[in-house]
């Protein structure tokens, strides 16, 4: 006969509380929030709202330096004779050179005067040539050549027309004044051998009261300068400034800067080239 076991309630109690303590930290295992997963990646800034500014420590702040345009522009120059009134007498041919008076500066002349006279065997022989073309004429290439010879250098053509009439070759080339006006400047001596290669100037001849006044301008102020625009000219000599108007601004640009001409018409001031002059904007264009 067989003896059943007896029951030990405290043996199975036992494993019953292993059971439950197992079932709990299972369940608190998979009931426990994992940590997020690290990365080598930067992490992107979100993006800025369209409109918005972003300040960055990385960059440095930056100020804006405000232009006054009504600043006046100061521009420093010098004074000229106006070149369209102007006459210039070189030393055309080699040669002899006098003068028709000791000395013709101050003097006021007249269109066509005759300032001096050249003695160059070059006009004697150019002179003879026309002669014998005229002479024996055989075609007009050949004494055109030779009359625009004697005419390049200055000779009048009422000189060169008496010439081909008479059939009288000569060696005087005269030296005219081409336009009315005063002497301002006069060079060389009576009886002194004379050469264009010295680039001598004999005589200048203009009407003084009439001025240029050129001064440099940045390039940025010279494109949106409009003609006739008023400055302030200071001129060294002058007691007084004068008011002008730009008259012309060249195209031509050295170093960045342009030159602007002012043009002046005055009997009283006694301006002379080379005079340094400041001239004063009113302020930007």
């Amino acid at each position: 006969m067989i003896t059943p076991l007896k029951k030990n309630p405290g043996h199975h109690g036992g494993i019953i509380a292993i059971l439950v303590l197992a079932t709990a930290a299972l369940v608190v295992s998979t009931t426990r929030p994992r940590p997020a997963a690290t990365s080598t990646q930067p992490v992107q800034p979100p993006s800025p709202l369209p409109g918005a500014v972003v300040a960055t420590a990385a960059e440095p702040a930056t100020t804006t330096a405000v232009i006054d345009d009504r600043s006046p522009l100061i521009a420093k120059g010098s004074t000229s004779y106006d070149e369209m009134r102007t006459s210039h007498v070189g030393v055309p041919v080699h040669g002899w050179l006098e003068k028709t008076r000791a000395t013709s500066l101050g003097r006021t002349v007249r269109s066509g005067e005759t300032l001096g006279v050249i003695y160059s065997v070059d006009v004697l022989l150019t002179t003879a040539s026309v002669v014998n073309q005229v002479r024996d004429f055989h075609g007009p290439e050949a004494l055109d050549a030779e009359r625009w010879r004697l005419l390049r250098w200055g000779m009048p053509q009422s000189t060169l027309s008496h010439i081909e009439k008479t059939l009288t070759p000569q060696a005087s080339l005269p030296l005219i004044a081409r336009i009315p006006g005063t002497v301002v400047a006069e060079a060389g001596s009576a009886a002194q051998l004379v050469a264009p290669s010295t680039g001598l100037e004999l005589f200048t001849i203009t009407d003084p009261a009439h001025i240029w006044v050129f001064v440099d301008v940045p390039n940025a102020y010279a494109a949106r300068l409009a003609i006739g625009t008023p400055a302030k000219l200071t001129i060294d000599g002058v007691a007084r400034p004068l008011t002008a108007k730009v008259a012309y601004v060249y195209r031509y640009s050295e170093d960045g800067m342009r030159k602007v001409r002012f043009e002046l018409h005055t009997t009283s001031a006694h301006i002379k080239p080379d005079m340094p002059v400041t001239a004063e904007f009113a302020g930007k264009p």
